[in-house]
């Protein structure tokens, strides 16, 4: 473990700088998925029907689940 790599950086200075940096790129990752939104689809709208509902509905034929009244964009031809 003291055998010198390059300049005065020896192999145990390799492994301890390596599993740092894993580290720091695990920790990174998690943080990154903690703070990151939810994509959105681009098939369903977030809405609130007058009934109190709130939540998504297909763009297309979106429907409140409560009181089944159309919601959204209603895209969808009939």
């Amino acid at each position: 473990m003291d055998t010198i790599v390059f300049g005065n950086y020896t192999v145990l200075n390799i492994i301890i700088a390596t599993g740092v940096v894993f580290v720091l790129l695990s920790l990174w990752s998690v943080i990154k998925k903690f703070f990151a939104k939810g994509k959105s689809s681009s098939y369903a709208q977030q809405v609130e029907c007058s009934c109190g509902w709130k939540g998504q509905v297909s763009k297309h034929a979106g429907r409140c689940p409560k009181c089944n009244t159309p919601l959204g964009d209603q895209r969808a031809k009939y």
